[in-house]
């Protein structure tokens, strides 16, 4: 993942479509797991299939070895940005995507 495709996913439509997908998918999952472990499959699955993405787009494992790093500090970085902009929506919206039957303020 480079940097470029991360500032240009707000006007991404492929991006915001397969994010959905995703999403729908673990929802649908709620109904036979538990939402935390929906929640770890799908941190593992996100580092796992990132980590090939790395690998594959280096010219051998040199490459691979020397970019791991850096990379890692950027995917942890992007991963840190897009939690807290996450969290700061449910925050703001919290009423409106968590339905309590008595919610204090």
């Amino acid at each position: 993942m480079s940097k470029k495709e991360a500032s240009t996913q707000d006007n991404d439509q492929q991006f915001w479509d397969l994010a959905e997908q995703f999403i729908t998918l673990a929802n649908g999952s709620l109904e036979t797991a538990d939402a935390g472990k929906i929640g770890a499959a799908m941190l593992f699955a996100a580092t796992r299939f990132n980590a090939f993405v790395v690998a594959s787009s280096s010219l051998d494992r040199a490459e691979f070895i020397e970019d791991m790093d850096e990379s890692m500090d950027y995917l942890s970085k992007q991963f840190r940005h897009m939690l807290g902009d996450n969290l700061r929506d449910f925050r703001d919206n919290y009423k409106v995507y968590i339905k309590h039957e008595q919610q204090p303020e």
